[in-house]
């Protein structure tokens, strides 16, 4: 039987899953007997999970300097969270009661997975000039993500390979216009693609 393990990733959290996730973990924390003394402390959670909120709060008006603000607050709650993480381990080891107090989730077991389905809400945006932002919502079983792009009317795509369920493309050629589609990669050989999106790009 394999050690009991917590989730110590956050990457897969919509904005505000991350906040009401670390909420959880805080209340958790706070006044738990089987972590003492918390490192970091429970001071600087609370901190970055009060500037996360504050500045995704800030974003309902779409601006860009706003969401830039609540990615950098994102990162900054999700380095907390990590290395709170790493806390709760060494502290709980393979106590999975212990664990589970702490208000973190436990790693599921694995389990065969056989073709991943089709990629669910796949967008594409193009915030910037010469830029586009890849996104789907996490697919099942995939290990990671393989984003495919290439100039409209080419043949060859060209792969990149990411851990998360996004991605941005960078210094594409202005004005020209973009065939991008993305498949999960599991266990399973075969790739099942989105539907291609087209998009010009600033």
């Amino acid at each position: 039987m394999k050690k009991p393990k917590i989730v110590t990733s956050f990457n897969r959290y919509r904005d505000t899953d991350l906040e009401n996730k670390a909420r959880t973990i805080l209340a958790s924390l706070t006044s738990n007997g089987n972590f003492a003394s918390p490192q970091p402390s429970l001071n600087e959670l609370q901190t970055a999970l009060d500037n996360y909120s504050a500045a995704l709060s800030h974003t309902e008006n779409g601006s860009k300097l706003e969401t830039v603000a609540k990615n950098e607050s994102r990162q900054k709650l999700e380095d907390v969270l990590y290395r709170l993480a790493l806390y709760v381990e060494t502290i709980a080891g393979s106590n999975e009661l212990v664990l589970v107090s702490s208000g973190y989730s436990l790693v599921k077991a694995e389990t065969p997975v056989g073709r991943l389905p089709k990629a669910e809400n796949f967008t594409v945006k193009i915030p910037e000039k010469g830029m586009a932002q890849l996104r789907l919502d996490a697919i099942y079983g995939a290990e990671s993500y393989q984003f495919e792009y290439r100039a409209a009317g080419t043949e060859t795509w060209q792969v990149t390979v990411s851990s998360k369920s996004s991605l941005v493309l960078k210094d594409l050629p202005s004005g020209a216009q973009y065939e991008f589609r993305v498949a999960g990669i599991g266990a399973a050989t075969e790739r099942v693609y989105s539907n291609e999106i087209k998009s010009f790009i600033l």
